[in-house]
């Protein structure tokens, strides 16, 4: 079945701002400084193709750091929320309120770094599937979060083999201090899953 749509991609886009708004008024309290989240652009893959790496270069090359968990019960599927490793010691640092240095693409990253990540990792993702979970009334049982470092062959050979169907691709801006970094949340929904959601978006299409 074809999800893509540009209605159903901005119905999408609308309802999952809303989920990480939420998400950067919590880290905002956190941190005490303002965060600001929000997602200019959404993709809806339900085949293999569709995705180009020269189109969306923040995704395919480079070094990565990713903070992913599982979720399931009646919501299934993985979820992961990727940032440019070269990006996230400054995302890090402008967390802390500390001096941004500069920092190479794979520069080493502390325990506490990655703890860090962890969390900003745990807070979005939970907002944005506990969002979904929510707007189809479905309960969702979630794994803790794991945070790992690819380099870009590990990357390059590790979206090779993803499956490419049934996923959402959310194109996530981080502002902090008057600094953007961009990164991405993927969801790989099992496909059962993904019926449900874009059942319940052509729903909503269909009263427009």
């Amino acid at each position: 079945m074809n999800y893509k749509g540009d209605m159903k991609e901005d119905i999408l886009k609308e309802l999952i701002n809303i989920y990480v708004g939420q998400a950067a008024s919590l880290l905002s309290e956190i941190v005490d400084n303002k965060i600001e989240l929000r997602v200019p652009v959404i993709k809806i893959l339900d085949n293999e193709y569709g995705l180009e790496s020269g189109e969306y270069p923040h995704l395919l090359k480079g070094a990565l750091m990713v903070s992913s968990m599982r979720f399931e019960n009646e919501l299934k599927g993985r979820a992961e929320l990727i940032f440019p490793a070269n990006h996230i010691k400054e995302l890090i640092s402008l967390c802390m309120g500390e001096e941004i240095e500069e920092v190479h693409e794979l520069a080493e990253f502390t325990d506490a770094d990655l703890d860090i990540v962890k969390e900003i990792g745990n807070i979005v993702l939970n907002a944005v599937i506990g969002g979904l979970g929510n707007f189809l009334q479905m309960k969702i049982d979630y794994s803790m979060p794991e945070v790992k470092v690819f380099d870009n062959i590990q990357v390059e050979e590790l979206w090779d083999r993803k499956n490419k169907r049934n996923m959402l691709i959310l194109f996530v801006t981080f502002k902090i201090g008057g600094t953007e970094i961009d990164g991405a949340l993927i969801i790989n929904f099992t496909l059962d899953s993904m019926k449900e959601l874009m059942s319940k978006i052509e729903e909503i299409e269909s009263n427009l």
